[in-house]
């Protein structure tokens, strides 16, 4: 796979629907929780910096050391994005969880 294309698709995937949410668009299925919604917007955008933070450096032509440490960082910024969705379905009660 290229890096284009992950670089591209995760601009689809990730970054449009994360920057959609922080605007103040709400997703259908989350019109009546009470949780904040704009937590899973940052966790996109924590999710599209995990793709940026490990594909930049390799088109960088970076050294190992540096893209090492981005991977560090991409692994932070993946922890943060659970991190972030798990705060998330808590904020929602118990309401959201009986539902599914």
């Amino acid at each position: 796979m290229s890096v284009w294309t992950l670089l591209a698709g995760g601009a689809v995937l990730l970054l449009a629907p994360g920057v959609a949410v922080l605007a103040g668009r709400r997703p259908s299925r989350s019109r009546h929780v009470r949780a904040p919604v704009p937590l899973l917007g940052v966790a996109a955008l924590a999710l599209y910096g995990v793709v940026l933070a490990n594909e930049v450096p390799r088109v960088a032509g970076a050294s190992d050391e540096v893209r090492a440490v981005c991977a560090y960082l991409g692994l932070g910024l993946a922890a943060l994005a659970v991190a972030l969705v798990v705060l998330y379905d808590f904020l929602a009660g118990r309401s959201r969880r009986g539902r599914q």
